[in-house]
């Protein structure tokens, strides 16, 4: 990959306005683990063609690598606003928004990605989940149910689908991310004899 570079960054000045060989750059660099260097080249590419997909994608995926789970967000955010039909962005974008406990805004590009590709049922599920966890008990009860009237029996989606359906009747002690308990045990021993008048 080393000599792959080496031989790439000879040429590249005599074709300095050539997106393809930036991006292969782009990517070499990624390959060999200089992340830093690699975002430099994508920032470069987009510079002068904001709207590159395959470049916004690299950059996020190098951004995922390194741990950068705002400036990737942000860069889904770009890829949605120049590809805002294609449902695997929001579906990305749920996820990584989930990821930062950002439940309400995940729940939102989770209905998108959806909206967009209804048939995937395991999507279906992560919206029921997603539901779940800002506490819409009965929106996420419909989400599932409605994936088991679509799934055969038998299936790995129907199991998920029936485990879930356990959690969101209340057969788990799981209760949604959202869930504050009334007695925390943030809570201080003033607290506990508040609770214990009520």
């Amino acid at each position: 990959a080393n000599q792959a570079l080496d031989i790439l960054d000879q040429e590249i000045p005599h074709f300095s306005q050539n997106t393809i060989l930036q991006k292969l750059r782009g990517t070499i660099l990624t390959t060999i683990r200089r992340n830093q260097e690699a975002l430099e080249v994508y920032d470069a590419i987009l510079e002068r063609e904001p709207d590159s997909l395959g470049v916004r994608w690299a950059k996020w995926s190098v951004l995922i690598r390194i741990g950068e789970g705002d400036l990737a967000i942000t860069e889904l955010r770009n890829i949605a606003k120049r590809s805002p039909h294609n449902p695997l962005v929001h579906l990305r974008l749920a996820q990584e928004l989930r990821k930062l406990d950002h439940l309400e805004e995940s729940l939102e590009s989770y209905r998108q990605a959806v909206l967009l590709a209804p048939d995937i049922t395991g999507w279906r599920l992560s919206l029921g989940r997603a539901l779940f966890d800002i506490l819409d008990y009965e929106g996420a009860r419909k989400e599932v149910e409605g994936v088991l009237q679509n799934v055969p029996k038998g299936s790995p989606v129907e199991a998920a689908a029936r485990n879930l359906l356990m959690v969101v009747y209340g057969a788990t002690k799981e209760r949604g991310r959202r869930f504050q308990p009334i007695f925390t045990p943030e809570g201080t021993g003033a607290d506990l004899k508040q609770w214990a008048l009520i």
